[in-house]
């Protein structure tokens, strides 16, 4: 049995024979009936096949690298096609055999091949181009198979590769996406921002079915990106230098498509949302105000607006992050989505210490404000944590009891 399963047995049986729903020794048998076995890692023949599998990988991979310039093309194309047509098909073979865990580590394996084999021809063919396309091509056809055979892992790790890219096409100063960030610093973080939401977004739609595990991944990665962006962006009037360098005048087209974009993405992914009253299922809809946000913030480093015009961006940006951090914990209670409860009170911890420092930064020495910001910390910690449980725990509850 899982180990997950034998704990939450060895965990359950004592408030069962409490309760009288079975007797001590009717638990027991239970026990007994499952014997706790060691984790898979713990266990000697996996242990030492896998240092033998490693053993037996990097002796292969040193015959190839020492012999690579005398390998034909057509040999190079066809060992990487072969090995990675036989990690797809060796995962179909074991996940039929109930072997799921085995398949989907032979499936992320093929993935990462299929990268290997893009390289592989880019430099067989002397392709040119940006390194960015080639991650871009990789995912793009990634995970299209993902969804096809379906694979979660597969399906993590494409978005991992779409992530990937898209900080590349960020930093790259060639593409449309750079070329505006790089005019401005301050819309780096609102590009990342947006794609926050759009990330999200496209988690919400892929529902509660089959893709549940995609959706939560997605949403959580959004959400942490949102974050991310956020909190530097409340602070733009501290950072003087940083949101007024660079050219001022110049429209960012490509920013202003990826907000769009996200907005798009968010009204489309709300007819995704659990089945509720239409006012109820609006409510998610609060992530607009960040895009809003950003959208006004754009256009204020166009202008080139003054500090105050920052001041009160900040202000605003402390009321967003607080106003959806409390609908995410309300909707999340409401349609038994824990993760959005955690991030919820994440995001006001967060939040409160950004604020926190950014009022009593001028007012303290450097130690003192360090100590008092710690001491704060712990005790907001502590405090978000009980409201976190009593929340996730209220969520989970039966309907039907008290």
């Amino acid at each position: 049995m899982a180990p997950s399963f034998m704990r939450r047995l060895r965990q359950e049986t004592p408030s069962w024979v409490s309760d009288g729903v079975v007797t001590a020794q009717q638990a027991e048998t239970i026990l007994a009936r499952y014997p706790e076995s060691g984790r898979w890692f713990q266990r000697p023949i996996v242990i030492f096949s896998v240092l033998g599998g490693a053993l037996v990988v990097l002796a292969v991979a040193l015959l190839v690298a020492h012999n690579w310039h005398e390998i034909p093309r057509s040999a190079k194309l066809a060992g990487v096609l072969t090995v990675l047509l036989g990690a797809h098909a060796g995962g179909l073979v074991l996940r039929a055999r109930g072997h799921g865990l085995m398949g989907e580590g032979l499936f992320v394996l093929g993935g990462g091949l299929f990268l290997v084999g893009i390289a592989l021809l880019g430099q067989v063919y002397n392709l040119a181009g940006r390194e960015s396309d080639a991650v871009l091509l990789w995912w793009a056809l990634l995970l299209p198979a993902a969804y096809v055979l379906p694979s979660i892992a597969l399906i993590a790790l494409g978005w991992l590769g779409a992530s990937v890219w898209f900080w590349m096409f960020v930093l790259d100063r060639m593409t449309w996406l750079g070329r505006d960030i790089y005019s401005n610093g301050s819309l780096g973080a609102v590009a990342f921002g947006a794609a926050g939401v759009l990330v999200w977004a496209l988690g919400a739609l892929h529902g509660d079915g089959e893709f549940r595990r995609a959706r939560q991944l997605l949403e959580q990665l959004g959400l942490l990106t949102i974050l991310v962006a956020m909190v530097p962006l409340g602070l733009l009037r501290q950072l003087g230098a940083w949101w007024s360098s660079g050219e001022a005048t110049r429209w960012p087209v490509a920013v202003l498509v990826l907000i769009g974009l996200a907005a798009v993405a968010v009204g489309v992914a709300s007819f995704r949302l659990p089945h509720d009253r239409p006012v109820v299922r609006a409510g998610p809809a609060a992530l607009l105000l960040v895009l809003l946000y950003l959208f006004a913030v754009t256009l204020q480093l166009i202008h080139r607006a003054a500090a105050d015009v920052f001041r009160v961006l900040g202000w605003t940006n402390w009321a967003i992050l607080l106003v959806v951090a409390l609908a995410l914990i309300l909707y999340g209670a409401r349609w038994d989505r824990s993760a959005w409860i955690n991030w919820g009170v994440i995001w006001i911890g967060v939040d409160a210490v950004a604020r926190y420092v950014e009022l009593v930064g001028t007012m303290l020495q450097a130690s003192a404000l360090f100590a008092a910001t710690g001491l704060f910390v712990i005790a907001l910690g502590g405090a978000l944590e009980l409201l976190r449980r009593r929340v996730t725990a209220r969520a989970t509850a039966p309907r039907g009891s008290a």
